[in-house]
């Protein structure tokens, strides 16, 4: 059975005290991961312009440190986004990661996705809705993964963090595009007050405005959902049925492509979680009390664990009540059944 381990700590005592993450480590059998002259990427989502509450990098100062000592060669790994924002290109990306500090990790940054977001390789893996998946091309130089995920909620998987950071965020354009073709996002005509904010945000110039409101081009539709972040008229409607779970499952799918030569660990940051991802920049504080820091060296167990943790810690499912539409253990147990991981875990506190 995997394990995972618990540290229980707030957001500002970990901010004073950021060694205790490699004080974790080192009684973990995650001690061993990293290895003599090994790339070493560290999976990381930056945030995007206005947000707040992605992985603070002062959290990682002694992390990087203590993987340097150990003799690997570690660097920060992310791949660029659907939507448009400040992390659709590389250049826009890497210029938000030094701004919102990331520069002072002394590591390099790869945007793993090249310039545009073109750039891919392709893994094999005859799953049930994909037989190869179109990965980051520099993924596939990378020795070993270490995943550092902050638990949010998700407006298509009801959660975020390993799985999600592995599915989508180790995947091209091609890959992401391929992930959310199914979903279907609506205008409703009744609550759209016609102020053009999800026209101006939307990449794929798929919204155009029809006499006094606005629709979506289907056509031209990707399925990446910004346009139901950015609305704050509650006027765009996905059209689920069941494509929630299928976009669950194709993320999980994505995930498994990911790690299949890799080594692998995971840390999942349990502090300042909010409702939506890292991706939106309205969410200023955390819904839920800080919950602490998790270790795995299983993705499955450590996001089963911290849902698990955070329904103990609030006495009821947050995370569900958030997002009611979704059945976010979906993805986790189609993920189990993949292979990717165990819905079982011993928990270990440290």
């Amino acid at each position: 059975m995997p394990e995972v381990f618990l540290k229980r700590i707030t957001y500002e005592e970990l901010l004073k005290k950021p060694d205790i993450i490699v004080e974790c480590i080192k009684q973990t059998k995650l001690a061993k991961f990293f290895q003599k002259g090994s790339f070493t990427a560290l999976k990381i989502h930056f945030g995007e312009k206005g947000n707040t509450s992605y992985i603070n990098p002062n959290f990682l100062l002694p992390l990087v440190k203590f993987i340097k000592k150990e003799g690997a060669k570690p660097y920060l790994f992310e791949t660029n986004t659907l939507y448009r924002g400040e992390r659709m290109n590389t250049i826009d990306h890497i210029n938000l990661a030094l701004g919102h500090g990331f520069g002072k990790l002394n590591i390099p940054i790869i945007i793993g996705d090249g310039l545009k977001g073109e750039d891919y390789s392709e893994v094999a893996i005859n799953g049930k809705h994909f037989k190869s998946c179109f990965l980051a091309q520099a993924l596939k130089d990378a020795d070993s993964l270490l995943v550092l995920s902050h638990l949010t909620g998700h407006m298509l998987t009801g959660f975020g963090a390993s799985i999600k950071n592995l599915g989508m965020g180790c995947a091209s354009r091609r890959g992401k595009l391929a992930q959310h073709c199914q979903v279907s996002p609506q205008i409703n005509e009744a609550r759209c007050r016609a102020c053009g904010l999800c026209a101006e945000n939307c990449a794929a110039r798929a919204i155009e405005k029809k006499g006094e409101k606005y629709s979506i081009v289907i056509d031209r539709c990707v399925g990446c959902a910004q346009c139901l972040s950015v609305c704050n008229q509650g006027a765009v409607d996905i059209v689920w049925s069941n494509e929630y779970n299928l976009i669950g499952e194709k993320v999980a799918e994505y995930a498994y492509a990911a790690t299949r030569t890799k080594k692998c660990a995971y840390i999942n940051f349990c502090l300042y979680i909010t409702k939506e991802c890292d991706c939106m920049n309205k969410e200023k504080s955390g819904f839920v009390k800080d919950l602490g820091v998790l270790l795995s060296d299983d993705p499955v167990s450590i996001d089963k664990a911290s849902i698990d943790m955070v329904i103990k810690q609030e006495a009821k499912d947050a995370i569900q009540e958030a997002h009611p539409q979704i059945d976010y253990l979906h993805h986790l147990k189609y993920a189990q059944d993949i292979g990717l991981g165990s819905f079982e875990y011993k928990l270990t506190e440290i």
